[in-house]
């Protein structure tokens, strides 16, 4: 496998949200290579730090961390073996983001990370 992540930082269980009929329970591993999914039915999604384009974090009310999405540059395959991915955003619900943070400070600029706004935040600015 194409940089596998050997020695995860984090190890965290999450939900990958494929699709809204394909939700795919597993693990989410933030390593010095990059963040990589391994589902818990078989198959792996393999993201090096280079090809991210943004991480957007969902904070609910400023004190829970929903979930982190992940926004692939463009014209970037992820990994040998899987198919083009490139302009995809991938979003996982848990993960642990909150304890994920600083690992992605480390590995991110502070323009590739964002806070996303929860779902009554983005319905109040909606309504406004």
């Amino acid at each position: 496998m194409a940089q596998e992540t050997k020695q995860p930082e984090l190890k965290a269980p999450a939900n990958a949200l494929l699709s809204p009929v394909n939700i795919q329970p597993g693990y989410l591993f933030y390593g010095t290579k990059g963040i990589e999914f391994r589902s818990n039915k078989g198959g792996y999604i393999i993201v090096p730090w280079e090809q991210v384009e943004y991480v957007s974090l969902e904070i609910i009310l400023n004190v829970y961390y929903r979930g982190i999405i992940i926004k692939i540059k463009s014209n970037q395959k992820v990994s040998a073996g899987q198919p083009d991915m490139s302009g995809r955003t991938l979003e996982f619900v848990g993960g642990k983001p909150k304890r994920a943070l600083p690992i992605l400070q480390e590995h991110l600029a502070p323009d590739q990370i964002r806070h996303r706004l929860g779902v009554f935040a983005r319905r109040k600015a909606k309504k406004s």
